[in-house]
């Protein structure tokens, strides 16, 4: 039988696969490193971006409870009289062409409180002009009765004003005569100031989901990325048949196997492996220039 040392060969083929696949490895962990930086960085802006967008959310909602505050209290200095001493149906009352962007759900909630505190007033009311100790100033009404709602005192300062501009102190058990006290003049300024701060805040929450759209979009394609698994069994493989594989072989045994086809065996996964990591690069290679 021919006999060959192979064991030359075999430590030649492994130190040139092994040195191969550290390059290839180190271009692969670099890869890796390059887009978990970036994805980190975009998992970093879309919390940035999602917390300035709860803050501007947070104002604008802000804004909008002072807006429809404002109205509301405009609506029931205008219609506080019907409302309290009435008994009228706000429902009824709302002009869809003076306020038409407010509804009537949206009013509820302050005419249910107006309505309760209605209820509180006139029990201290009617105590007090039995006792003909009814206060001519609201401040010293407030500070003789024992509210029953303390987070109220506009609704019991309306009350008040609207109850003492009545043309007699009597309760008001019938429909009376009130002044009307709608001319009350309210901040235009600055109602008109929160209504360009609400739509500046509207437009940048706008802004804002459309760049975390795109954030994350783009953190969609960074989390699939191309070619990395394909370049891991690529290493793996040039390792099985490359470098593994031939040191098992280590120290080859002579006269033991036939020398001559386990070179070329030897020779043929070694081109394979040459060609698989070839292959590879020349493959990413163009998939990076094509896009």
């Amino acid at each position: 039988m021919f006999s060959i040392d192979l064991n030359g060969l075999i430590s030649t083929i492994a130190t040139a696969i092994a040195a191969i696949v550290a390059i290839v490895g180190g271009f692969l962990f670099s890869r890796l490193l390059t887009l978990s930086s970036e994805k980190n960085g975009f998992v970093r802006r879309i919390k940035e971006l999602e917390s300035d967008l709860l803050f501007r959310n947070k104002q604008s909602e802000n804004i909008s409870d002072w807006l429809l505050w404002e109205d509301a209290k405009d609506f029931i200095r205008e219609n506080g009289k019907e409302i309290i001493f009435n008994d009228a149906n706000f429902e009824e009352i709302i002009n869809p062409h003076v306020s038409p962007y407010r509804t009537a759900d949206e009013y509820r909630p302050y005419i249910q409180k107006l309505v309760e505190v209605k209820t509180d007033f006139f029990k201290f009311a009617e105590q007090l002009l039995h006792d003909e100790e009814y206060p001519e100033d609201f401040d010293d009404f407030y500070k003789i009765i024992k509210p029953a709602y303390l987070d109220r005192r506009y609704y019991y300062e309306t009350i008040f004003d609207l109850f003492d501009n009545a043309s007699s102190r009597s309760f008001p058990t019938m429909r009376i005569s009130i002044p009307n006290i709608s001319n009350i003049p309210t901040n235009g300024n600055e109602y008109r100031a929160k209504i360009l701060e609400r739509d500046r805040l509207d437009g940048e929450i706008k802004n804002i989901e459309y760049q975390i759209a795109v954030q994350k979009k783009s953190l969609v394609t960074y989390g699939k990325p191309d070619g990395l698994w394909l370049g891991l069994l690529v290493i793996v493989y040039a390792c099985i048949v490359g470098v593994i594989w031939p040191v098992t072989l280590l120290p080859y045994p002579q006269k033991v196997y036939n020398d001559m086809l386990t070179k070329w065996v030897l020779f043929g996964w070694f081109f394979s492996a040459l060609l698989a990591i070839f292959v590879y690069l020349g493959w990413s290679t163009y998939r990076l220039i094509r896009k």
